[in-house]
């Protein structure tokens, strides 16, 4: 490995790192648990209408972001769950 791709990957991983500790991400995960909840969707529905496993789903509410996929596939996988949680809130109201 060369010292340029060394440290094009030391960047991605940094990148990542930032990314998962972003607290404006951890607070709207947060509140969408919380709607999810209060509205009684479950996790199973959210699971089988993304096709995002339970154990992802469940790292998503947890906010244990590392566990997930690396990118595209964690924005992609956080993107889908919000998304989905507030199209059923506003199917409901």
């Amino acid at each position: 490995m060369s010292l340029s791709d060394f440290k094009d990957k030391l960047d991605e991983s940094i990148k990542r790192i930032d990314n998962a500790n972003n607290p404006s991400l951890s607070s709207r995960v947060k509140n969408i648990k919380e709607l999810r909840v209060s509205t009684e969707i479950e996790l199973k529905s959210i699971a089988h209408k993304t096709k995002i496993s339970l154990k992802n789903l469940k790292s998503i509410e947890n906010l244990d972001f590392d566990k997930l996929p690396s990118e595209p596939w964690r924005n992609s996988f956080i993107t889908q769950y919000c998304e989905c949680i507030e199209n059923f809130s506003k199917k409901e109201n």
